[in-house]
């Protein structure tokens, strides 16, 4: 069994490390924050920053309009429903680069003779058809590129100096 003492010392650390964090987040975020913790067995609250700060934050949340209280509710589902849709956005791409990998190992495997066509499926030997299009656009790409290049960078004929 644990005794008052020790019971009472957990609680002093419990609200200690509660009030810390209630001040990191109000530092963090820029907001006030009171505190006030009814515990079993006491007629007292334990009330942090201090009782005269805890009435004041209070009174002014209570002074809002319910649409100002919610107001900052509605903005945070809104960061939140963004992020979250950033983050889907970020893993459809990386499902899709890990896809573009897996098909291009696919291919070298079947160019290096490790793996039979026949043993790939119908959408494996699709999505190595859309690979061979996409190498072979972008081979006309660097083609046309190059013709440019060439056609631009030639040198003067040694003729044209005596001309």
């Amino acid at each position: 069994m644990t005794s008052n003492s020790d019971e009472s010392q957990r609680k002093a650390r419990k609200i200690t490390s509660l009030s810390k964090q209630a001040n990191d987040l109000s530092t963090l975020c820029d907001i006030p924050i009171a505190l006030v913790i009814f515990s079993p067995g006491e007629t007292s609250p334990t009330i942090w920053p201090n009782e005269d700060a805890a009435k004041v934050i209070v009174t002014r949340y209570l002074s809002h309009t319910e649409t100002e209280k919610f107001k900052k509710s509605v903005e945070l589902e809104t960061y939140l429903s963004s992020k979250l849709e950033e983050k889907e956005n970020n893993i459809r791409k990386t499902e899709k680069r890990n896809k573009e990998k897996k098909i291009e190992i696919t291919f070298n495997r079947l160019y290096e003779g490790k793996v039979d066509i026949l043993d790939l499926d119908a959408t494996e030997i699709n999505e190595l058809l859309k690979l061979s299009a996409l190498t072979q656009d972008k081979l006309e790409e660097r083609k046309k590129r190059l013709e440019q290049q060439s056609h631009t960078s030639q040198p003067p004929s040694p003729l044209s100096h005596f001309e």
